[in-house]
């Protein structure tokens, strides 16, 4: 994974810090949380709010971060390498990626008849986790 992290920021012309790594760790392990909450944990580490903020751009710029609205329209951001889509419980707030993607042949579709060309797509799909289904405790998983 780090391989493929140095290699995607090496494409993408961003310098590889060692903030900007823990910055993208930080969402890697911790996916769904906000800036703020990744600078309040970053902190300890020395790393200031101005540096999680001007990473978080950096590393979203590249295409290594995914920010999406989350459930009550905060947004919130998950650590990706490449092509990737997220499902988001509405009651945990837990996030989870998956990779399957069928929307090749539509977005070919979609380009067909409006003329864009089409550079990709982000899915972000709501619901509720089996864990909170099954009822168990609300309080969030990030």
């Amino acid at each position: 994974m780090e391989s493929r992290l140095a290699e995607i920021m090496r494409e993408k012309g961003i310098r590889r810090t060692p903030q900007r790594l823990a910055v993208w760790r930080e969402f890697s392990r911790r996916p769904g949380l906000t800036i703020r909450e990744a600078a309040r944990r970053l902190e300890a580490a020395g790393i200031g709010q101005a540096t999680v903020y001007r990473s978080v751009k950096a590393l979203e710029g590249a295409g290594l971060l995914l920010g999406f609205p989350a459930p009550g329209g905060e947004l919130r951001y998950a650590a990706v390498l490449g092509h990737a889509h997220l499902l988001v419980c509405e009651k945990c707030g837990r996030v989870t990626q998956f990779g399957e993607c069928r929307l090749g042949d539509y977005e070919t579709e979609v380009q067909r008849k409006t003329g864009y060309r089409i550079s990709g797509h982000t899915l972000v799909i709501y619901g509720v986790c089996p864990h909170c289904q099954e009822g168990g405790d609300s309080a969030s998983k990030r």
